[in-house]
């Protein structure tokens, strides 16, 4: 879920987040994201062993004007992005960081697109299965074929700190995590409700830092994970994401508070990653 190339990461938190409970992660400006996973009636889920797909999908040339990504969601069994790029799907679709996206054409990010599709089958989709939806959706209508390389690039690691991991077991387990991200008083609290360390390290290389993020902690399990920080200006393509604060009682940097906060560190390094090498992509066919 990435965008432009331009430190595409670094972006306003408009984005959205399917999870256990679909919730976009704007609710969490109005303090809502944490209760909605409470309140909320647990949809009826897609088979696990189902062969997921898309009906049918639409695909349109976004005409929004605006050079982020608007948002993406999950409206009962439909999948919805507006203003998306190819980076975009491919990222959402692969749990990659847009850098780790390479012989990609320069419309890339340019090309700007609205994608609307509703599964085959019955039962709302995971987001294992959303992600193979649209993997099919861009092999079928992009044309996309790529190969897996292994390449050394700048990255964060995370790891574990020096006194150990401070890793709280999930309050309501279940077969998905709920994420986003809510105010705090003194920051912004990221959230990653009973998720493993790799998609929490996912989430921070797609919607937070301009990287990709290696979890090397060898933690296993689910964790309700729980982290309140300062964002850097710089994070979020210089957009204030909370209002000042006293800097005396301000939260700490992200890097410090996930040492604070979770016994974890992340470290700026090179590091051997995963990268998807396009052998071939076109423009979407016409619906």
């Amino acid at each position: 879920m990435t965008g432009f190339r331009a430190d595409v990461t670094r972006r306003p938190l408009r984005l959205l987040a399917a999870c256990a409970v679909i919730f976009p992660v704007t609710m969490a400006a109005n303090g809502q994201a944490a209760e909605a996973q409470n309140s909320a009636t647990p949809p009826k889920m897609m088979a696990a062993d189902a062969d997921p797909s898309f009906e049918v999908a639409t695909i349109k040339p976004s005409n929004s004007g605006v050079a982020i990504m608007q948002d993406l969601r999950i409206e009962g069994r439909r999948f919805v992005t507006r203003n998306s790029s190819l980076g975009d799907l491919i990222a959402f679709a692969y749990k990659v960081q847009v850098k780790q996206i390479v012989g990609a054409p320069d419309w890339l990010d340019k090309d700007r697109y609205d994608v609307t599709g509703a599964p085959s089958g019955d039962g709302t989709p995971s987001m294992t299965q959303v992600g193979i939806m649209v993997q099919r959706l861009l092999e079928e209508r992009f044309k996309l074929t790529f190969h897996h390389e292994t390449r050394e690039m700048p990255a964060y690691v995370l790891t574990i700190a020096k006194n150990g991991p401070k890793l709280t077991p999930p309050a309501s387990p279940g077969p998905l995590p709920t994420i986003g991200f809510r105010p705090a008083p003194n920051g912004l609290t990221l959230l990653d409700l009973n998720g493993t360390l790799a998609g929490f390290t996912g989430l921070l290389q797609v919607m937070v830092l301009d990287r990709p993020v290696v979890d090397q902690t060898g933690i296993a399990g689910r964790f309700d994970v729980q982290v309140t920080f300062t964002p850097d200006e710089s994070e979020f393509k210089g957009q204030r994401m909370v209002p000042p604060t006293d800097a005396a009682s301000a939260a700490p940097s992200l890097f410090d508070a996930v040492q604070q906060q979770l016994g974890l560190k992340l470290s700026a390094q090179k590091a051997q990653v995963d990268v998807i090498a396009i052998d071939h992509v076109e423009r979407p066919s016409p619906n």
